[in-house]
């Protein structure tokens, strides 16, 4: 399989998995707001404007949230670092699934 097919078919796999993440009509809306109120956000707070970077940042996140929360699952951030901790605890396992204590 050449890497553009692979490219192709992880984004693929991510369109079809974002969508089903943001399928609620609520999610779909707020999230029309917050993600680029989120990105407006941390543009703020590199350009120095630190204040209005963090208000932004947070209200956009707290939409999605809203988002989240009205259609009954995580925000996708929480989602990645669950994953990436799981891994991590598998790797520390011998891959064999179990967690240690």
């Amino acid at each position: 399989m050449t890497s553009v097919v692979k490219a192709a078919n992880g984004i693929t796999a991510f369109l079809i998995d974002y969508c089903q993440r943001h399928a609620h009509p609520l999610n779909a809306f707020l999230h029309i707001f917050g993600v680029p109120m989120a990105f407006y956000g941390l543009f703020r707070l590199v350009t120095g404007s630190i204040a209005l970077g963090f208000g932004l940042l947070f209200v956009g996140y707290l939409l999605q949230y809203l988002g989240h929360k009205a259609q009954g699952n995580e925000v996708g951030e929480v989602t990645l670092i669950k994953s990436i901790m799981r891994k991590r605890a598998n790797a520390r396992n011998g891959g064999n699934g179990q967690q240690g204590g």
